[in-house]
């Protein structure tokens, strides 16, 4: 299974980066600016959903825009198409496409492939996780005031209040916040080092399941902000080195 879902990502991944910069939005979901589908999304799913099917046609799969497949067996597959899909439809080379396995409830293989950058990450449980077959460990800064994080910026109460908490701990110091607006670029660079803190608010259980266990296996303490291990399910996430963890808890503990 481990190099099936590797290889099922980066078919995916190679399909929609060829068609990267050719094709705007398909059709639009909601009002929330965010939720738009390409044909490309489509195309990414399809590919995913018929290798799925033809490998393992007794497994379950969670897909973005198809919803649920042969629902109640003990392996479920948890697929986001195109997670950044607004950057993808106007030309920013910030999206991925991300898969995850999921056995008896847990998280046990994940799968990101940022095509613009020929980047492909992979997460085995309790087996660590990798940038292109190199191991990869999260951040190890230890203060706050000067870290570089990223997560969610959609202009909601809980990211307001969370920003707001951020500024003040920030005390005159030099920390830096920005987001991808892709929880794949997100997650894939706090997991790598590359960014030291990720604190996402809000998302769907395909933007999370995969992300979850590629930072907790880079090294990440990965729990809600109330501080409880995250598991499936939750539609939030803190991640970090264990002492930076600690000190973005104080932060979001009211959000």
């Amino acid at each position: 299974m481990d190099r099936f879902i590797q290889d099922a990502v980066h078919k995916a991944g190679a399909a929609v980066l060829k068609r990267f910069g050719k094709e705007g939005v398909h059709y639009v979901k909601s009002a929330r600016l965010f939720d738009v589908v390409t044909k490309s999304d489509l195309l990414a799913e399809k590919i995913i959903v018929n290798l799925i099917r033809q490998k393992y046609p007794e497994h379950s799969i969670i897909s973005e825009e198809r919803g649920s497949i042969n629902e109640g067996a003990p392996y479920v597959w948890i697929i986001d198409p195109i997670d950044g899909t607004l950057n993808y439809s106007r030309g920013v080379a910030a999206f991925g496409v991300m898969i995850c396995l999921v056995k008896d409830g847990d998280v046990v293989l994940s799968a990101i492939d940022l095509p613009a950058t020929n980047e492909r990450f992979f997460a085995k449980a309790g087996k660590g996780a990798f940038r292109n077959g190199k191991r990869i460990k999260c951040s190890a800064a230890r203060r706050l005031n000067k870290s570089f994080g990223t997560g969610s910026t959609s202009m909601t109460d809980r990211a307001s209040t969370f920003l707001r908490n951020l500024m003040k701990a920030n005390g005159g110091g030099h920390s830096m916040f920005g987001s991808f607006a892709s929880m794949a670029n997100n997650a894939c660079y706090a997991a790598a080092g590359q960014r030291d803190w990720i604190v996402a608010l809000n998302g769907s259980i395909w933007d999370f399941a995969p992300a979850y266990l590629m930072l907790k296996e880079a090294g990440c303490k990965v729990t809600d902000t109330k501080g409880k291990p995250w598991k499936l399910g939750m539609l939030e996430i803190v991640a970090a080195n264990p002492i930076l963890h600690k000190q973005l808890l104080k932060l979001t503990k009211n959000v």
